[in-house]
């Protein structure tokens, strides 16, 4: 009986964080900068959150990955809304790390490795049985594989759906190195978060 009630009650969190960040999400779809553009980024956004709600019945992750996947999404979200231009937080970002660039974009990437290392971790885990350095050297390769995989899809759309709008989707800014350096800070960002969970088990303060 207790175990039936646990199972009961089990969802309860995933739709907690599914509903704070679908309000979150109608607040950013009003006004956005670039309709078309904002519903070019959202794609994502409907793709991830259908898998997820789609599986979860039959493959349901930790609460703590539905937060650091739910932290992405509405970072992904705020910037869609902004066509990745200039957000409030820019100013203070280029106060912190210099340059000409908008950082936000950039930090979304980075966003990417330190909030979905846990949660594909977590999930190679479970289906193919990995543990220790094997699940997190993985993780790191799932990171970057899918991460050049989006910059690919970005190409793509931008030049079968709207060629005229593939410098605002790309969101380049000039940088013809901007989708390596997009990389590179999802493969910091998987190592840093990665490791540090690593140094953490180590030292019996967290979980296997």
């Amino acid at each position: 009986m207790a175990k039936s009630l646990a199972t009961t009650r089990r969802p309860a969190f995933p739709v907690l964080v599914l509903l704070a960040y679908g309000v979150f999400w109608a607040w950013m779809a009003i006004a956005p900068v670039n309709r078309f553009d904002w519903l070019l980024e959202n794609l994502l956004i409907f793709l991830c959150v259908g898998v997820l709600i789609g599986t979860y019945r039959l493959f349901s992750l930790s609460h703590g990955s539905y937060v650091g996947l739910a932290l992405f999404l509405a970072l992904h979200t705020y910037g869609a809304h902004g066509s990745y231009g200039a957000t409030p937080i820019d100013p203070l970002l280029q106060l912190l790390f210099g340059g000409g660039r908008l950082p936000y974009d950039r930090l979304v990437h980075l966003a990417y490795g330190v909030l979905l290392a846990g949660p594909i971790r977590e999930a190679l885990m479970r289906l193919a049985g990995l543990r220790g350095f094997a699940a997190d050297a993985l993780a790191v390769a799932v990171v970057l594989a899918t991460g050049a995989f989006y910059e690919l899809i970005e190409m793509w759309v931008a030049g079968l759906v709207a060629p005229e709008m593939g410098t605002m989707f790309l969101g380049a800014q000039g940088d013809p190195w901007d989708a390596q350096h997009d990389m590179k800070l999802e493969l910091f960002g998987a190592v840093a978060v990665l490791g540090l969970g690593a140094l953490l088990r180590r030292l019996n303060l967290f979980a296997k």
